[in-house]
């Protein structure tokens, strides 16, 4: 996969026969898994570099496109025989039918890298500032599923997905979000300043 590294490619996994047993019109748009792979890959694309590069230095985090679960599971998952730890499963159909969706979980994944849940605890006021950025904007109401106007983890995630998928629209829609995302988690400088750690 051009542009990615192997032990990049190495994180995302396809389940055996996911078209077969994905609806019917999932096949008029990939011909085969590995199609459904780059779309995925395509969509990722604005990862920070050396978001990347934390991620990859762990044993944990792991994408899997299938045909029918759907969501971000912490701990250990069985999968083709191996074991991997903090799965994003994601359902096929929706890469097709709603992208955002499609890549929520991953949204979850990377959320959890960053020790979102353990966010009372973060050392830095870069990182308490991207809490309170968050915070603010989901008790205003924003979200675009009602599980996002719901919960806070699914409220980022969804704006990590979305951002991912169509930044324009997320500013538009969610402006505060757009901006925090843009300045923080998907800026590499932001990464690379001193004190910006969790």
């Amino acid at each position: 996969m051009q542009g990615w590294s192997p032990e990049f490619i190495a994180r995302i996994h396809l389940a055996p026969d996911v078209l077969a047993r994905s609806p019917g019109h999932v096949s008029e748009h990939f011909s085969t898994g590995v199609d459904a792979m780059r779309a995925t890959l395509a969509y990722l694309r604005p990862l920070p570099r050396v978001w990347v590069q934390r991620w990859l230095a762990q044993e944990r985090g792991h994408l899997v496109i299938h045909p029918t679960r759907h969501g971000f599971q912490t701990g250990i998952q069985t999968f083709r025989g191996r074991a991997l730890e903090d799965v994003a499963w994601m359902q096929l159909s929706l890469l097709v039918d709603d992208p955002i969706a499609y890549l929520t979980p991953f949204g979850m994944l990377m959320a959890h890298l960053i020790h979102w849940e353990e966010r009372d605890k973060w050392q830095s006021q870069a990182w308490r500032d991207v809490a309170r950025g968050v915070q603010s904007g989901f008790e205003a109401g924003y979200g675009r599923s009602e599980a996002a106007r719901e919960q806070i983890d699914i409220y980022l995630a969804e704006g990590i997905a979305w951002y991912l998928v169509d930044r324009r629209a997320l500013n538009i829609a969610n402006p505060r979000l757009e901006k925090l995302l843009r300045s923080t988690l998907f800026r590499e400088e932001w990464y690379q300043a001193e004190g910006n750690r969790a």
